[in-house]
């Protein structure tokens, strides 16, 4: 018994907008983090619940790839949603999300890398995630059929917002020094 319903194209749509609700949050809660606007005794269970972020949002984007495999009338198949620019169906923002999926893997693996990678190597390969964003927000509004018209805008102010206002925060306001890093003063000569 058919429903009528195409199933697998619900899925995927729903799931892709949860697998970038989440990857946003992470963005935010890493920025928000980055500026030192939150309390720095809670930077351990705020970087476990940025990682469970990340990961839960690409649990859910392989929720999304998976599920465009068995759409009916998109036809993807293995090589079109893993390779950018190998989809016949809107080619171009299907590579967008693609490219941020790849980036946004590499990102939530560096996690368990950091130790190999150090701390410097870390930090900037977490500036992908700004591309990453970026592209998988004009995914979203580029491919998505749920984010047409006001939908549309209103995710991008209510996901870009904080991006961009924490962007801004983070370049323009002063950088505190840690305490141990301070410079002591000099010893006077005798």
């Amino acid at each position: 018994m058919s429903t009528g319903l195409p199933i697998a194209w619900l899925i995927a749509r729903g799931s892709g907008l949860v697998a970038f609700g989440l990857l946003t949050l992470s963005v935010w809660l890493g920025l928000a983090m980055s500026t030192r606007l939150l309390p720095a005794k809670r930077t351990k269970t705020l970087l476990g619940l940025h990682r469970t972020l990340a990961w839960t949002g690409l649990s859910m984007l392989v929720l999304h790839v998976g599920a465009l495999l068995f759409d009916p009338f998109l036809h993807f198949n293995l090589l079109s949603v893993l390779v950018p620019g190998a989809a016949t169906w809107k080619p171009g923002s299907v590579a967008m999300g693609i490219v941020a999926a790849w980036a946004s893997l590499a990102l939530a693996a560096s996690f368990n890398a950091r130790k190999w990678i150090g701390q410097k190597g870390w930090r900037r390969l977490h500036f992908a995630s700004f591309g990453a964003f970026w592209l998988a927000l004009g995914h979203a509004v580029i491919t998505g059929t749920d984010l047409k018209g006001f939908g549309g805008v209103a995710t991008v102010v209510l996901a870009a917002g904080p991006v961009l206002t924490l962007s801004f925060y983070r370049l323009l306001a002063p950088r505190q020094v840690p305490a141990a890093r301070r410079a002591q003063p000099l010893p006077v000569a005798a």
